[in-house]
């Protein structure tokens, strides 16, 4: 530190400070002994006076020179001397800044602060974000995968559909498409028109049953006759000299797919005498009935079932024809039968159920009867 001290020090100037301050010192009592001595008087002052005076200004010139050399060399001095007030305006100025400063500080502490806590919140909220995130896109696979199930059964559920659709039967074997009756003695043109009338009967029966198991309006279905059959039955009919009738049934069983595949559908002719069985008005069939319900459990309801059995029975072996597809030989429509129902029901006396034809009855069929009832 003292080796520091020694080589830092200007003692060029100090020297020269001290060296020109004797001097002037010397030069100033010189002058003021001399002119004492020659008792010179200046501004009308005293000879004492004066020397004072002289000795004043050479010590007042010792400190302006002093000042001067130490202004010259020293930029510290300059400053010392001439910027006091400005350096410190600016030291004020400087406080006043870091104040200004330090004040900045504090509220970019607080707002780093209240920043903080808010990204210490966006991250817990970012990561509640990410974890919805997670499970919504759990949710979604999930979804995407019951989706793909539900589009998977939704097809499946399509292609069985159509395989019931494709295999469910349009028409059945045996099924009576029409029948109608041919007069004896008949030319052959017009047992070729009758029939002909005949045929297009049949198609749009057709039509209309497998129309019905499609829920399909169709205009047209390929029916194939049988050319041989038919020609053979024309001949046949046209040398009759009896009444004939001629049905017309499906040969096989056709489902929707066959159908939409563009198959024709068989049609086979059959032909018979048709025979008068029951006249008009006459009795087809009757029995007796005590009638009496007290102590039994049998309904009027249950009485006509089994009195229309036994009459189906009865005209089949009388050589009625039955429908090849349902052995029914005729129907009787609902509103009729629960009217013959109500009006069995009001008696309760033993009675004869009687069934008379309504018009007459041929072999073809169909039985069409009236009921009546006898004491």
């Amino acid at each position: 530190m003292f080796t520091n001290f020694i080589t830092g020090t200007n003692w060029l100037l100090i020297l020269s400070l001290i060296f020109g301050s004797a001097a002037l010192s010397v030069l100033g009592d010189s002058l003021g002994s001399k002119y004492g001595k020659q008792r010179i008087s200046l501004f009308g002052l005293r000879p004492k006076r004066t020397s004072q005076l002289i000795t004043a200004f050479t010590g007042a010139s010792i400190a302006v020179g002093i000042l001067v050399v130490m202004s010259v060399f020293s930029q510290d001095v300059r400053t010392a001397l001439f910027g006091m007030k400005m350096l410190r305006q600016q030291m004020y100025d400087l406080q006043f800044q870091l104040n200004r400063s330090e004040e900045n500080t504090e509220e970019i502490r607080a707002s780093l602060a209240e920043t903080s806590a808010n990204l210490e919140i966006t991250g817990a909220e970012l990561d509640t974000l990410k974890n919805d995130k997670l499970l919504l896109e759990q949710e979604k696979n999930e979804l995407e995968a019951s989706l793909k199930i539900m589009r998977e059964e939704s097809e499946q559920l399509k292609r069985d559909l159509k395989t019931m659709k494709s295999e469910a039967i349009a028409l059945s074997a045996n099924v009576l498409l029409g029948q109608t009756t041919f007069e004896a003695g008949l030319t052959h043109e017009e047992v070729v028109e009758e029939l002909n009338a005949f045929k297009q009967q049949v198609r749009l029966q057709v039509l209309s049953i497998i129309s019905q198991q499609s829920f399909t309006r169709l205009r047209d279905v390929p029916i194939n006759f049988d050319s041989e059959i038919e020609a053979a039955l024309i001949k046949e009919l046209e040398s009759s000299d009896i009444r004939q009738y001629v049905r017309a049934t499906s040969g096989e069983n056709y489902t929707l797919g066959e159908l939409g595949e563009n198959s024709q559908i068989n049609v086979v002719l059959q032909s018979g005498a048709s025979i008068l069985m029951y006249p008009d008005g006459e009795p087809v069939y009757r029995k007796f009935f005590t009638n009496d319900r007290t102590d039994s459990k049998t309904t009027a309801e249950e009485i006509l079932h089994i009195f229309l059995r036994e009459l189906r029975t009865k005209v089949i072996n009388d050589g009625i024809l039955p429908d090849p597809g349902t052995n029914n030989v005729g129907t009787l429509d609902g509103e009729t039968f629960f009217n013959i129902v109500d009006e069995l029901e009001q008696i309760t006396e033993p009675v004869i159920i009687s069934a008379l034809a309504s018009g007459d009855i041929y072999t073809e069929g169909p039985v069409v009867i009236n009921i009546i009832f006898e004491e």
